[in-house]
C-alpha cells in the first residue's frame, strides 16, 4: 500500500519493457481504479492527479495494450491510500460562558497528519455565515470586549496556504451573556444552595434528637 497526502499531486505510472526486437511499436496504456476506469488508452504511460482527494484512494490497475490491439496484458494491482493533510477542524470557546464586556477566544482545533506536520496553514472565522475574520496563519480569533451582537453561530475553516484543501468545522453556538442576566443566574444558585444547606442542617438537627 502507497500513502499520498490529499492535496498533492500524484502520478501513477505503467512501467512495462517492450521487447528490443520490436522497439518501434507503438503501446496504449489505460488505467483503472477498482475497477472503474479513470484514464482510458492513451501513448502516455503516466496517470497524473493534479490535486489528490480521498476519493482518489483505491485500488489501481493499468493495462498496456498495441496500437493494433493484437495484444493486451494487465497489471497487479497496487492500493493507494490518500490522507488527509489536517484533521475536520473543531471550534472551540474559552471562557465557556462569556460575559458581555470579557475577552473571547475562539480556536479552530485541528490535528496535521505527522508526514506533514510543516505544512503552513491558514485559518478563517465566520459567524452566521459572515466572515469575521480572514485567512490568517493564526488558528485563534480574538474579541476583546464581547458585546452581544457577538452571539451568534460560530464556524471555521482551515486550508493549505495554496488553498489547495480546504476544510470547514461544524457550527458551534455562542451566547454572550448580559451583566445582568448572570448576577440573576448566580442569586438563584445561591438561593437554591441555602435551601439545600438549610434543609440539610434541620435533618442532621432532628435526626441526632431521635
Amino acid at each position: 500500500m502507497f500513502k499520498v497526502i490529499g492535496g498533492d499531486e500524484m502520478a501513477v505510472r505503467c512501467d512495462t519493457r517492450l521487447d528490443p526486437l520490436r522497439g518501434g511499436t507503438e503501446l496504449h496504456f489505460a488505467f483503472y481504479r477498482d475497477g472503474w476506469t479513470v484514464r482510458g488508452y492513451d501513448v502516455s504511460d503516466t496517470y497524473r492527479v493534479p490535486s489528490s482527494q480521498l476519493g482518489d484512494s483505491g485500488k489501481y490497475t493499468c493495462e498496456v495494450r498495441t496500437a493494433s490491439d493484437t495484444v493486451r496484458k494487465m497489471s497487479d494491482g497496487l492500493y493507494i491510500q490518500i490522507h488527509e493533510i489536517f484533521s475536520l477542524p473543531e471550534i472551540k470557546v474559552t471562557p465557556s460562558k462569556v460575559i458581555e464586556g470579557d475577552e473571547m477566544t475562539v480556536r479552530c482545533d485541528t490535528r496535521r497528519d505527522p508526514l506533514r506536520g510543516g505544512t503552513e496553514l491558514h485559518f478563517a472565522f465566520y459567524r452566521d455565515g459572515r466572515t469575521v475574520r480572514g485567512y490568517n496563519v493564526s488558528d485563534i480569533y480574538r474579541v476583546p470586549s464581547s458585546r452581544l451582537e457577538d452571539s451568534g453561530n460560530y464556524t471555521c475553516a482551515v486550508r493549505k496556504r495554496s488553498g489547495s484543501v480546504r476544510a470547514m468545522s461544524d457550527e458551534i453556538y455562542i451566547q454572550i451573556m448580559q451583566i445582568h442576566d448572570y448576577t440573576v443566574q448566580n442569586i438563584i444558585r445561591l438561593v437554591i444552595s441555602g435551601f439545600v444547606l438549610s434543609a440539610a442542617v434541620c435533618f442532621i438537627y432532628f435526626h441526632n434528637k431521635w
